[in-house]
């Protein structure tokens, strides 16, 4: 076998391992790849005898990566998934152009997704291929093109381009509200906040600009805005009732 050969393994035994390694077991891999346990053994048996070294360490109850074989999983991971994405290209976008997007997933959901089917219609050349994102990620080593994020420009080799300002302002569920007395900022204070992945300083941010200290204690976390709003069954309280409260004096106009 030349080096070139020997190098290069069957892809159906990469599947095999890959699976394994994934699983943990012999039989739910076969099982995912609808084949015999003896089958995926056989497999595994031809990498370790290709590259004459043990990728797994068995005994009578358990499977697990060795030395070796967790360092070539992660590689072999990495090289599965870059085939499967170009054999969607070919599939999907024979003749076209393709834009991987990285969204924000609320404002994806609410403010982008709207607008797709017309870009769609109006652009039936380029396909668009959206993941969701809210940390800060490579852009080379992810394989993204763009992305539609929250932050200061300032990401290492990339263009950025304001979209849209933001206004900040903190609402609550009308249930939630019903018997709470709440009539300066400092109130908002005393009661839990909820606190967003993308958003770390924003409650600081608010209190400081009321001329106050931002409590110190424990809050829940969110990643998404979607998700924060449902916890509890949240439910942000209607520009018209805030006008309304102010005015009656129930919320402090310096809230907004």
């Amino acid at each position: 076998m030349s080096v070139q050969r020997r190098l290069l393994p069957n892809i159906s035994a990469l599947a095999a391992f890959e699976a394994v390694a994934r699983l943990g077991s012999f039989t739910a891999a076969a099982q995912e790849l609808d084949l015999t346990q003896g089958a995926v053994s056989r497999q595994i048996k031809l990498l370790e005898d290709q590259f004459g070294r043990r990728l797994f360490e068995r005994d009578s109850r358990n499977v697990r990566l060795s030395t070796s074989g967790e360092i070539y999983a992660e590689a072999v991971r990495s090289a599965l998934g870059q085939l499967r994405d170009a054999a969607l290209g070919l599939m999907s976008n024979r003749h076209s152009g393709m834009l991987n997007l990285a969204i924000l997933p609320t404002f994806g959901t609410r403010w982008l997704m709207p607008m797709i089917p017309d870009f769609v219609e109006n652009n039936p050349d380029i396909t668009i291929n959206f993941v969701t994102r809210v940390g800060r990620f490579d852009f080379a080593r992810e394989r993204l093109d763009a992305a539609i994020h929250y932050g200061l420009p300032d990401w290492p080799e990339a263009d950025s381009t304001l979209l849209v300002r933001e206004t900040v302002a903190p609402v609550v569920s009308p249930e939630f509200l019903a018997g709470r007395a709440i009539a300066a900022p400092a109130d908002i204070g005393r009661l839990p906040l909820l606190h967003m992945a993308t958003r770390p300083g924003a409650w600081t941010e608010w209190f400081e600009h009321q001329g106050l200290s931002a409590p110190t204690g424990p809050g829940m976390q969110f990643e998404q805005f979607g998700t924060a709003g449902n916890a509890q069954k949240i439910k942000p309280l209607p520009v018209a009732e805030m006008a309304k409260r102010y005015k009656s004096g129930s919320l402090d106009p310096k809230f907004g």
